[in-house]
């Protein structure tokens, strides 16, 4: 059976007794996990020589569709460095690299000890990813291949599964984000600064200070890196403390070659540099998103001045190929950022929160399921206010529903949505919402704000209580013991 994606709740909804069996001994680098994935079949080597421009692209997209293995393209043009894409692609996968089973208990029971036990990172001296240095570096032509993922993509985009690595000056909080990189020069590549973004946070105070913020872009990582640095880690929360939660062990890390930031020390590239604070790049993208559709062109953007790369022998180039779902990125985030929404309805104190789903179809993004267990008036409309305002997730549609409902479950989700909705009483509108400036249903000179939609999609209960004509009408389900007697009778009556 295929798993479509994880649920985050499904935890509350087992019988008591039952376990999470976590083994500790998760990746700790991105080749290891290549190796697993090869020894257990799930890797496809792509020996033939690929063109970078057009056929990377039309492969990878193919193979997402197909729920196709990983891809090492061993011969992309001329370039000596494979590319590796997809590894995180499926649910089985992202269980394999977290040494989990692929079950929702699974996922929800390691993100929550992640956010509740953080593991700091420790500092080594020697790391694989300086066994090579390099100073004069031409990132266009050698050594690694970095596709033009899309046919319409402005140039080559060096940043899609990996980690920008930035300091705040003052607290020293580092964090670990995906930002755009696209090759401009053979020293200069695009960074996406959204001033709502941790990196934005960053880098505004590097401006007060008048310094140009030091950056590195790690490439090729431990796969628990690829997670969080995708997942809307709070702000202030290393990405490296709640990874090496994941991970059950700390995060390696060694301090650049040209400025006191720690980058991971097996890591398979680091490319390290400079922001400038009062230099931008004048023209910037389009670069096929997330979204399905084309980034717009960025105007004045900010860019990174490449000072040093360093990268282990033989490295591996990793990316992925971003498009409409099902992506790996959708993959990443949809469970990182259910896990990000869930800790913050939680924190900020909201209760009855029994589960929430960021939802694939949505891009990882744009829809948030939340089942609550409903205990006061105006519960539901505090769902709303909370999703939306998530400072880094741009959730501009959120559904709340009943404990029966599996957030995760589309079916189950339009089920409640078409039988327990009025539009005119259980739809909320608020116009000038944020939202991000590639939803492409904002017209142009409006994008990064959005009209936000809340739809109460649980029993209408206090209605008709007040009605007092008759009751909500009760559900057709079996009841809940005879459905424990039959699954503990499955295998008798001869399903696998």
């Amino acid at each position: 059976m295929t798993i479509l994606a994880p649920k985050l709740g499904e935890l509350r909804r087992l019988n008591k007794g039952t376990e999470v069996i976590m083994e500790r001994n998760t990746f700790h680098d991105l080749r290891t996990f290549l190796a697993y994935l090869k020894k257990n079949g799930q890797v496809q080597e792509i020996n033939t020589r690929v063109d970078k421009t057009w056929e990377v692209g039309a492969i990878c997209r193919e193979n997402l569709d197909r729920d196709g293995p990983a891809l090492i393209f061993n011969h992309v043009d001329d370039f000596r460095t494979p590319l590796v894409v997809g590894v995180l692609s499926t649910v089985q996968r992202y269980a394999a690299a977290l040494r989990v089973p692929a079950k929702t208990s699974a996922f929800v029971e390691i993100w929550r000890n992640a956010y509740s036990n953080p593991i700091k990172p420790v500092q080594v001296q020697n790391a694989p990813c300086k066994e090579v240095k390099a100073v004069d570096i031409d990132l266009l032509r050698d050594p690694f291949p970095v596709p033009i993922w899309h046919p319409l993509d402005a140039g080559p985009e060096l940043g899609t599964l990996h980690a920008v690595i930035t300091k705040d000056p003052e607290t020293g909080w580092t964090n670990l984000g995906t930002y755009r990189n696209e090759i401009f020069n053979k020293n200069t590549v695009g960074c996406y600064v959204a001033p709502n973004r941790h990196i934005g946070l960053h880098w505004h105070k590097w401006k007060k200070l008048g310094k140009p913020m030091p950056a590195a872009i790690a490439i090729g990582l431990a796969p628990t890196l690829c997670m969080t640095a995708v997942s809307a880690v709070p702000a202030d929360v290393s990405e490296y403390d709640v990874a090496g939660g994941l991970q059950g062990s700390p995060i390696e890390v060694v301090e650049a070659e040209t400025s006191d930031l720690l980058v991971p020390a097996h890591a398979e590239i680091i490319i390290e540099g400079e922001i400038p604070i009062d230099e931008f790049w004048p023209e910037e993208a389009p670069f096929g998103e997330f979204t399905g559709y084309m980034g717009m062109k960025r105007y004045d953007s900010q860019f990174m001045n490449v000072r040093c790369v360093t990268h282990r022998r033989d490295p591996y180039f990793q990316g992925t190929h971003e498009g409409r779902p099902p992506s790996e990125s959708t993959m990443l985030r949809c469970v990182g950022r259910s896990a990000a929404m869930y800790e913050h309805l939680k924190r900020a104190g909201i209760p009855g929160i029994l589960d929430v789903c960021v939802t694939p179809g949505s891009c990882a993004g744009f829809h948030c399921v939340v089942a609550i267990e409903k205990r006061y008036p105006g519960h539901v409309r505090d769902v709303f206010g909370h999703v939306w305002g998530q400072p880094t997730l741009f959730c501009k549609h959120v559904t709340v529903v009943d404990p029966d409902i599996d957030p995760w479950n589309p079916v189950q989700v339009e089920w409640a949505t078409s039988t327990r909705v009025q539009a005119d009483r259980d739809v909320e509108i608020v116009k000038g919402g944020k939202s991000i400036a590639l939803d492409p249903s904002q017209v142009p000179s409006l994008r990064g704000l959005s009209a936000l939609m809340g739809v109460d999609a649980t029993k209408p209960l206090d209605e008709y209580a007040r009605d007092k004509t008759e009751e909500f009408p009760a559900s057709t389900d079996p009841l809940p013991e005879s459905v424990a007697r039959v699954r503990e009778r499955w295998r008798e009556y001869g399903f696998i």
